[in-house]
């Protein structure tokens, strides 16, 4: 079942085709609508041969030159096309509440909310938002 739907919210799992054939499953963590508006944040919650949501509920783990990371930005651009469809929606746990706070040029934002100036010593101890293309997505996703 596909959602019909203009905009994507938070909470919504949507399905990215793979390359190889797989589909990676995953969930929207920031629904970005301020001056980020066209990036949004989620996490992998599964990679395989089928679309199907079957309710796992910890993100999948990647690697880039920063070390590991849970949380990837991209473009809405896929998500409102229809590229990468919406299937189910899920609310975000305590845990992945959490995950809504990230790193922009050293301030400290949660979604859309503005939390203030990071300090040089935690700028690691938040995901960066990093967004990346189509292409840097699907080889983060090949990892699995």
């Amino acid at each position: 079942m596909v959602f019909k739907r203009i905009k994507h919210q938070e909470g919504d799992i949507f399905v990215i085709p793979l390359h190889d054939g797989r589909f990676a499953v995953c969930q929207v963590i920031c629904a970005l609508y301020g001056r980020f508006k066209k990036a949004f944040s989620f996490g992998v919650l599964s990679i395989g041969q089928n679309q199907a949501y079957e309710g796992e509920a910890t993100y999948l783990s990647f690697t880039d030159y920063r070390g590991r990371f849970e949380v990837i930005f991209t473009a809405t651009q896929n998500l409102t096309r229809g590229i990468w469809p919406i299937i189910d929606h899920r609310p975000l746990s305590e845990e992945q509440q959490q995950l809504k706070y990230f790193n922009c040029a050293g301030h400290l934002y949660y979604g859309d909310e503005y939390v203030r100036n990071l300090e040089l010593k935690e700028y690691n101890q938040y995901p960066v938002m990093g967004v990346a293309g189509y292409e840097l997505v699907q080889q983060y996703l090949a990892q699995a």
